[in-house]
């Protein structure tokens, strides 16, 4: 049976209004049963989903193609990495690492020329094709007499590294300068909640893989017609989309990042975010590299399996991140939100070095991964948000892949240096682990730091003149409110 109850004051009675009245509706109207719960989980999907009428299609069009890039990363990622390590030694890694950093800022330079320049639109759809053409060639490394196939894992590594910083860049760019700030904030976790599905979809690939042996061919040809399927929904699509016209300026790659780092120096609490992504640089990559040490040191030849399971597990865990990561900002405010990865960086550097071995690096790395590409991703897509529209985009460069690189390098080298140290005198194991681990939370401290002066520094870089915006329309301040007043 199905009661209900309908309440009105008194004094609408008289106008056929019950009072207080409790009813019962027999089994047999099922309809109005099934309505009822379907309109429960309308409001439960409006709640993970917060789309307004007009907005869902342009949406899953975006979320396809961050669905796209990432599954075809979760395929490679497991493959090239445990492929590498099969074929040389473990602390190699970290010097393909620090190269794959400096062809990665390279590109950048080039990419910072463009990405301002040329219709954002073109641009995501020329690099989608471009990566569709890559992961097409690459399958004759595998092909040709002779070629060592190190160096075939190492090729598939850079291009999945480069895929996993370069991509991204353009496509939030993109989708900044689609949504004001205030839809933006609401509508960027919906899109980003496709990132995670679609490392889901290619980690679970991999994992089967590790099982049924497809072979890496195989694997790269899914990948670029994962591309290619991007590549026609952008033509299909997203045609109708109208974004601001291109900044037409002819300054060389020099001034080009002279005027994005300018911006940064400028605006304090933008210099002291930057600090902290060099910081969170060098400590994800020491906690990525103790971690892949000790599982295959541990696992042998289980860890391609161990690797997709373990990355899965960290993609499903970044969804219910992702899922509150939205009112977690709004909660405790923008300026707040950027202490909450230092922390769990430095929680999980101490746990480490206290508690080294499989399982406590495993957690570390994974948890301050999580934390990085879900809360940590959404409040600084937000905060660069209020840089205008002509400074966006070498701003992003700037703050999501000059200063992670330049990390990577610094603690790919720090972290080498004391390996080779170690091996050249004979140390043990433990002995140089907790060396490196030392310097991790020495670069956590230092992320952590940066933190607090970019929350001290919040009120007055928004009464800076460089984030006047040129375009008309209301302040950006009042379109992010993230809860800051009385706080």
């Amino acid at each position: 049976m199905l009661s209900l109850t309908c309440t009105v004051e008194p004094k609408l009675a008289n106008h056929n209004r019950c009072f207080f009245i409790e009813f019962f509706v027999p089994e047999r109207w099922s309809l109005n049963k099934q309505g009822l719960i379907r309109g429960v989980m309308q409001e439960r999907f409006r709640t993970w989903f917060p789309l307004r009428k007009g907005e869902a299609g342009l949406v899953f069009s975006l979320g396809f193609i961050l669905f796209a890039n990432y599954a075809a990363m979760g395929i490679t990622k497991v493959v090239s990495v445990s492929g590498f390590l099969s074929e040389v030694k473990d602390h190699y890694i970290l010097l393909v690492w620090a190269v794959d950093m400096v062809l990665l800022i390279l590109a950048t330079g080039v990419q910072s020329l463009i990405v301002d320049r040329f219709d954002r639109m073109k641009l995501l759809a020329g690099v989608l094709m471009a990566f569709a053409a890559l992961y097409a060639l690459l399958p004759l490394t595998f092909l040709i007499d002779g070629f060592p196939s190190s160096v075939g894992y190492t090729l598939i590594y850079l291009l999945n590294d480069q895929q996993w910083r370069f991509f991204p860049v353009v496509f939030w760019i993109l989708v900044n300068d689609i949504y004001d700030p205030a839809t933006g904030r609401r509508v960027m976790p919906v899109i980003a909640v496709f990132s995670f599905i679609g490392t889901i979809a290619g980690l679970a690939v991999a994992a089967v893989d590790a099982q049924l042996s497809f072979g890496t061919i195989n694997l790269l040809l899914v990948n670029a017609g994962i591309f290619l399927t991007a590549w026609l929904v952008t033509q299909i699509r997203m045609r109708t989309v109208k974004l601001p016209p291109p900044i037409v300026v002819s300054d060389s790659m020099k001034e080009t990042l002279t005027e994005g780092w300018e911006f940064i120096k400028t605006v304090p609490a933008f210099a002291y975010l930057a600090l902290g992504m060099l910081a969170t640089g060098s400590v994800m990559t020491v906690l990525l590299f103790d971690s892949l040490s000790d599982a295959k040191l541990d696992l042998g030849g289980g860890f391609q399996s161990f690797y997709a399971l373990y990355n899965l597990a960290i993609a499903i865990a970044s969804i219910f991140m992702q899922g509150f990561s939205a009112r977690l900002i709004e909660k405790i405010s923008l300026k707040r939100s950027f202490l909450i990865q230092p922390f769990v960086m430095l929680l999980s550097t101490i746990v480490n070095f206290i508690f080294p071995g499989f399982l406590s690096s495993s957690v570390s790395q994974g948890v301050s991964r999580a934390s990085y590409d879900t809360l940590d991703l959404s409040a600084r897509k937000a905060f660069q948000a209020m840089v205008p529209n002509e400074k966006r985009g070498r701003v992003s460069m700037f703050i999501d892949s000059y200063l992670p690189s330049t990390g990577t390098i610094i603690g790919s080298l720090v972290t080498f240096g004391i390996l080779l140290f170690g091996l050249s005198f004979g140390l043990g194991r433990d002995l140089y682990t907790r060396i490196y681990l030392g310097a991790g939370v020495a670069f956590a401290i230092l992320a952590f730091y940066s933190a607090f002066r970019v929350r001290a520094t919040y009120e007055q870089s928004m009464l800076n003149w460089q984030l006047k915006r040129r375009t008309r329309g209301s302040s950006v301040l009042d379109k992010l409110d993230f809860g800051d007043q009385g706080k």
